[in-house]
């Protein structure tokens, strides 16, 4: 009988199964539930313990992919097929925020109220930008090198992190203007997600092969899992920090039809959650 390759000390569980191909996850401090997006415009609910799912809402013709929320738990949420970020209040239908994009990826909101946009580009050629959404919806590119493939973002302490899937590796910007800057370089990879523990440490989900590191701040890279038979964490793309004391790391997986869930040791850093205003 072959092992599972995750550490039992991380406690992998299924939270939730039968979604279609959650890229997107993400935690909502303000109904205590994790988010999740589908390939036919779904957007998923369900408790951080596990239960049914429920269908909060469909944007017609959409792929959901990347999520954020806003100071007044609204959701923003990133739709490929439809080259939009939408908005989507609690109770709500989704309604457009900011321009057409090319393929809005993944968002992070700064603590300005700016919604900081990957939009991908293509894979073979480094065509990628970085977006900027003023409280308002004016949309503007950041200035810099194109991006390769620009996918997961994050924010701490006025930079902004992107994952490069192309590159492969992760890279930053500042907030306040400037170059990209390399922060990491993972060969043999194609990173996807982003998240920061209250220590510092960048988490990193990689859609390819089955593997999330942990990037210390001193620059060592740690294997934290790595399921190399692709039936435990299988292509783990997204990943967010859930619970009320954010101790529980949420594992999305576009090529599977369940977001999963260890116990990572550590606490997540709380996410920038601005009033934006209407």
């Amino acid at each position: 009988m072959r092992d599972n390759p995750v550490p039992p000390s991380l406690g992998l569980r299924t939270l939730v199964e039968d979604l279609d191909h959650p890229e997107g996850v993400c935690w909502s401090p303000f109904d205590g539930m994790v988010y999740a997006g589908g390939e036919a415009g779904q957007l998923y609910r369900f408790p951080v313990t596990g239960g049914a799912p429920e269908l909060v809402t469909t944007v017609d013709g959409g792929f959901v992919l990347g999520m954020a929320f806003d100071g007044d738990g609204t959701l923003y949420a990133c739709d490929s097929n439809r080259h939009r970020v939408w908005r989507i209040r609690p109770g709500g239908t989704p309604e457009p925020y900011g321009d057409e994009i090319g393929y809005p990826n993944y968002p992070a909101f700064g603590p300005d109220g700016v919604l900081w946009v990957s939009d991908s580009g293509s894979v073979d050629d480094a065509t990628g930008r970085l977006v900027r959404i003023l409280p308002g919806g004016t949309t503007e590119e950041a200035f810099t090198r194109a991006v390769m493939y620009a996918n997961g973002l994050a924010v701490r302490d006025g930079w902004l992190y992107v994952v490069e899937s192309a590159m492969p590796g992760v890279s930053r910007l500042p907030l306040s203007g400037g170059e990209l800057e390399t922060v990491v370089e993972l060969p043999l990879t194609t990173p996807d997600g982003l998240a920061f523990d209250d220590g510092g440490g960048l988490w990193i989900g990689c859609y390819q092969p089955n593997v999330v590191y942990r990037l210390a701040p001193n620059g060592d890279l740690e294997t934290m899992i790595d399921d190399w038979t692709g039936e435990y964490v299988l292509s783990p793309t997204n990943l967010a920090f859930a619970g009320h004391d954010l101790d529980v790391l949420v594992l999305a997986s576009l090529c599977g039809r369940s977001v999963r869930a260890v116990d990572p040791g550590v606490r997540g850093a709380r996410l920038e959650y601005p009033r934006v205003g209407a």
